[in-house]
C-alpha cells in the first residue's frame, strides 16, 4: 500500500507525525529518508509526541541511537481530534524499494520505549551489527524510528513503514511525504493512518 501527504508548514509536519505516532505499536519499524533539511527530525518529533514521549527528541546523528521511555498514561493515545493540515493522494510504488518478504502478523504489544536511530554516518551495512541494530528493531516492546533507514537496501528489516520526504517544488515550506508499507503488519498500520488522515481532511 502507498499513500502521500503534503504538509504546508513545520507545525503541520509535526501534527502529521503525532497522528502517526498515536497508532504505532510494539515492534513497529518506521524508516525516514530524504535529503538534509527535508524535515525528518521534525516528523520524528511529532511521532515521539504521539507515542507519549515526554523528553525533547533530538537527532542522534553522533550517538547513532537514542532511547526514550514512553509515559504510561499517554502510551497509544489516539489523537482523533488533532486538526488535519495535509492534502493526500494515492501514489505509485517507489521503484528503488526491493520486494517485501512474506511475514506473519502476531498481535503486537503496547510499546514501552522509542528507539531513534540515525544511520547517516554509517558507511557500510556491516556497521549495523555494531549497534545490534537487527536485534533491537525486532524487540516487541519498542518502536524503532530510523532516520536514513533506506541507506542500505540489504539491511532493510522484514517489515516496515517507509516514509520518503522532500521539499516541495511549489513552496519551500511545503513537505511532500510518500508512504510505502512493506509486510502485512505495516500495511495494516498505513491503512489505519490513511483512513484517519483522509477522514480528518473532510472535517
Amino acid at each position: 500500500m502507498r499513500f502521500a501527504a503534503t504538509t504546508q508548514s513545520e507545525a503541520a509536519t509535526l501534527a502529521l507525525g503525532e497522528r502517526l505516532g498515536a497508532l504505532l505499536q510494539g515492534g513497529d519499524v518506521v524508516l525516514l529518508d530524504g535529503v538534509l533539511g527535508a524535515g525528518k527530525t521534525r516528523l520524528a518529533k511529532g511521532i515521539a509526541l504521539g507515542l507519549g514521549v515526554t523528553q525533547e527528541l533530538t537527532s542522534p546523528t553522533f550517538n547513532l541511537m537514542l532511547e526514550y521511555p514512553l509515559a504510561a498514561d499517554t502510551t497509544q493515545e489516539r489523537l482523533s481530534t488533532t486538526p488535519n493540515t495535509a492534502d493526500k493522494q494515492l501514489t505509485t510504488p517507489r521503484p528503488e524499494m526491493p520486494p517485501c518478504p512474506e511475514t506473519t502478523t502476531p498481535t503486537p504489544p503496547l510499546p514501552t520505549t522509542l528507539r531513534h536511530f540515525d544511520l547517516y554516518r554509517l558507511d557500510a551495512v556491516e556497521q549495523l551489527a555494531d549497534l545490534d541494530y537487527f536485534g533491537l528493531i525486532e524487540e516487541e516492546d519498542a518502536v524503532s524510528l530510523v532516520e536514513w533507514g533506506g541507506r542500505f537496501a540489504e539491511g532493510l528489516p522484514l517489515a516496515y513503514l517507509a516514509i520518503q520526504m522532500k521539499v516541495s517544488s511549489v513552496h519551500p515550506e511545503q513537505r511532500v511525504l510518500s508512504f510505502e508499507a512493506c509486510g502485512p503488519r505495516a500495511e495494516a498500520l498505513l491503512a489505519r493512518f490513511a483512513a484517519l488522515d483522509t477522514a480528518g481532511q473532510h472535517d
